[in-house]
């Protein structure tokens, strides 16, 4: 009987708590239905697309990518965003020729300068700042990341006509892997998409004086893997790449700015990359590198241009040590044959493919066929880095950096107009840190862009005055004049395209202010 009514005890509790608890959990199956009503209400399930989902159809392997939702591993991925804004006011001061009305003044302003400054030719020496703004968005994690860069030589607002070429818009698109160790102190990565490599820079961490990378530059569409092994002090690297062009310019296309005088003659090229490297404690790089860029299309020059190749064969020295300075030498080996066929797949001193490389370096009339011989060196050091030396050096007191900087190319060439050339360019500059917001620098120049041709060479001096706001801040204000010395017979462009204009006289004044920033 006692078991009985404690039996009966514990079951009225139990009912009891029951009916005690019952709202409760009501309430809490209610909230989870309508929490799930209201997620069913706000998907993304409806009659179309939502706006924004790429247009794109599904991916192979029959994937659909969830666009805009979060990964599940959202924790391990960062989105990252770089930049560089440098877009400088500049005038060319000359004076008016022939007849002169009451109207006009003597003096005549050029936005560009008239000088003989061009990325594209050995005259070219980047000592007149030119526009330019490059936006890097990347995001992913520690095993893979995708990276969009958006680049601009122009800006609009600025700008006095609208020119497409110079607003480049998405100019790469990639995903890198960096994969897991195959084994100990190893490091390999693969780059996927549309991107630019560039060899023989001769900057520690840039392109150099310049801007120019004397072994060549890739620009296309394909992979690129690096890899590197650490042995002690010495570190192996080995670099392979393949890259071919989205499209080509179709027969029939009229050459115009608005597609970058593209030349429909060329046809779909392709570039193969291959580059070894050592390194010893960090501070010295030895590099052998190899580029073949080719065409083989049916549709170049509508089937009537042999297919075309360029070959280069590279080999530098790169010496960095903190208060010895930085030192870069290098040498390339350009051979071009039937290079008229090949596209903007590779660029050699700057130059847009094998039309370019006749137009600068090979002749109208060498068909793209020729060699080129091209030898650069840069050195920089800061005084006070080495005065200090074995301290460490924080960039936070007065300084003088020294440099000094040149490149030779020799041309042999089937167009006997272009055969046999030199060129060559040599300078030097100076920085004078006085304060943590300003600086003074003087750069000195000498070109000789061709010896088959006398009085083409110019010699410019630039001194200039730079403010920024730290001793190591990414920003600055550069108020420059530079005075161009030329010979008796220079050459400029004109035009649209721009081509050699000798009876167009040339700026001797160029001023600029230009404003810069870096993150």
């Amino acid at each position: 009987m006692k078991e009985l009514v404690g039996s009966c005890g514990r079951g009225a509790r139990a009912l009891f708590l029951s009916l005690c608890t019952l709202p409760l959990l009501t309430s809490v199956v209610y909230a989870q239905e309508e929490k799930e009503k209201e997620s069913a209400a706000s998907s993304d399930t409806g009659l179309g697309l939502t706006p924004g989902t790429p247009v794109v159809a599904t991916l192979p392997g029959g994937i659909g990518p969830s666009y805009g939702k979060k990964p599940a591993s959202e924790q391990d991925y960062s989105f990252d965003f770089h930049g560089l804004i440098t877009m400088p006011l500049r005038l060319g001061l000359n004076q008016r020729e022939g007849f002169v009305t009451t109207e006009q003044k003597n003096l005549v302003l050029h936005a560009p300068p008239v000088v003989p400054d061009y990325r594209d030719s050995f005259a070219g020496t980047s000592v007149v700042p030119q526009p330019y703004a490059q936006l890097a968005f990347s995001y992913g994690n520690s095993i893979v990341t995708g990276t969009a860069i958006i680049k601009a030589w122009t800006a609009t607002t600025a700008a006095s006509f609208f020119d497409p070429t110079l607003q480049g818009g998405i100019t790469d698109a990639f995903i890198t892997f960096n994969l897991p160790k195959l084994a100990k102190n190893t490091y390999l990565a693969i780059h996927v998409g549309a991107f630019s490599n560039r060899y023989g820079t001769m900057g520690e961490y840039d392109e150099g004086r310049y801007g120019t990378a004397i072994i060549g530059r890739t620009n296309g569409v394909g992979e690129n893997v690096v890899a590197r092994l650490a042995l002690g002090n010495v570190v192996l690297s080995f670099e392979q790449g393949f890259q071919a062009q989205l499209d080509k310019p179709p027969i029939g296309l009229t050459t115009d700015g608005w597609n970058g005088f593209a030349d429909p003659n060329t046809g779909t090229s392709l570039v193969l990359h291959e580059h070894l490297g050592l390194t010893y404690r960090r501070q010295l790089t030895l590099g052998l590198h190899h580029m073949r860029a080719w065409s083989q299309d049916n549709r170049a020059s509508q089937a009537f241009t042999p297919d075309g190749t360029i070959t280069v064969l590279g080999a530098d020295m790169r010496f960095s040590a903190s208060h010895l300075g930085h030192v870069y030498v290098g040498a390339s080996y350009t051979d071009a044959t039937d290079a008229r066929s090949v596209g903007r797949i590779l660029s050699v001193m700057n130059t847009q493919g094998g039309p370019d490389l006749m137009r600068n370096y090979l002749g109208p009339n060498s068909g793209g066929t020729g060699k080129l011989v091209t030898l650069g060196a840069e050195y920089s050091v800061s005084l006070a880095r080495l005065r200090l030396h074995p301290r460490d050096y924080d960039g936070k007191s007065r300084d003088i950096i020294l440099s000094a900087f040149g490149i030779y190319s020799h041309v042999t060439s089937d167009d006997p107009a272009y055969n046999g050339d030199h060129k060559v360019k040599f300078g030097a500059e100076g920085t004078y840190t006085l304060a943590s917001f300003f600086a003074a620098s003087l750069r000195l120049d000498h070109v000789r862009p061709t010896s088959n041709v006398d009085g083409r060479e110019f010699s410019i001096l630039s001194p200039r005055l730079i403010f920024r706001t730290d001793w190591q801040s990414r920003n600055q204000v550069v108020l420059q004049y530079s005075r161009f010395i030329y010979g008796s017979n220079p050459l400029v462009r004109s035009g649209y395209p721009a081509v050699d204009d000798p009876m167009l006289t040339p700026d001797a004044d160029v001023i600029s202010i230009s404003g810069s920033m870096w993150w």
